[in-house]
């Protein structure tokens, strides 16, 4: 089955491109777990889906998919509050870290799997000789314009690199511009086009393509990107970790 990225066209993934200083301060900070998917999560992911993408035919087989070899499925959860156990992602190192090949965008810290939190967001991605291709990513509609979008997507190139792949690519609407600023952002460049993609309305989707993500050029600009994007989200209380 070939999963429709950015299926549905109230999907906007990468609304994180807005300002967050514009974005009243919630009273409670918002903490996002970013985890491999795990079997328990199947019902809530499936709900997920039909609620992001909700023309979206077929729907994907999460089950199938965790279950997977040569792929990675992850999921945001959010976590209310902030305990002191928590680490935040820390990433003063990442240079250090991604130049050698990306090992990982954030510490582990003390943290466990939380499957029984609510999902803000999940990506899949597949790795086929060296390249890896983003199939699908979604972020709950009351949980966007809070970093998740583009938290999963440094999540998705860290596991590109972890499994040795030297590129992502993906599919986005022609029609979805904030989700393709986002991806250009992250060095993602337009390679091709797959006419009448959607099988909704028959719109046409844009390939788009990372350069060579273990160049040291590349993943500098990543550490760069990653620093800035703990930072500005903080501001409007959203707080990011890896389990």
């Amino acid at each position: 089955m070939q999963i429709k990225h950015n299926g549905s066209k109230a999907s906007n993934t990468s609304n994180q491109s807005a300002n967050p200083a514009f974005l009243r301060k919630p009273a409670k900070s918002r903490v996002y777990l970013l985890r491999n998917a795990a079997s328990s999560d199947v019902e809530q992911l499936s709900e997920l889906e039909r609620g992001v993408f909700p023309s979206l035919w077929p729907p994907t087989n999460f089950a199938h998919e965790i279950k997977k070899d040569q792929q990675a499925v992850l999921v945001a959860n959010l976590r209310s509050g902030r305990t002191e156990t928590e680490n935040p992602i820390q990433n003063t190192s990442l240079v250090e870290r991604m130049v050698g090949g990306i090992k990982t965008l954030a510490t582990q810290g003390n943290v466990a799997h939380h499957t029984g939190s609510r999902l803000a967001g999940w990506a899949i991605i597949w790795f086929v000789v060296g390249e890896a291709h983003i199939a699908s990513i979604g972020v709950a509609e009351m949980d966007r314009r809070h970093g998740v979008g583009e938290l999963l997507i440094l999540g998705a190139i860290e596991a590109a690199a972890a499994n040795d792949c030297d590129e992502l690519t993906l599919e986005v609407r022609k029609s979805n511009d904030a989700a393709q600023a986002l991806y250009k952002k992250y060095g993602f460049k337009v390679v091709g086009e797959r006419k009448g993609y959607y099988v909704d309305d028959n719109e046409d989707a844009l390939i788009m393509t990372t350069p060579d993500i273990r160049e040291p050029q590349y993943a500098a600009k990543l550490a760069r990107l990653a620093v800035d994007h703990s930072r500005r989200w903080e501001e409007s209380g959203s707080r990011f970790q890896r389990a």
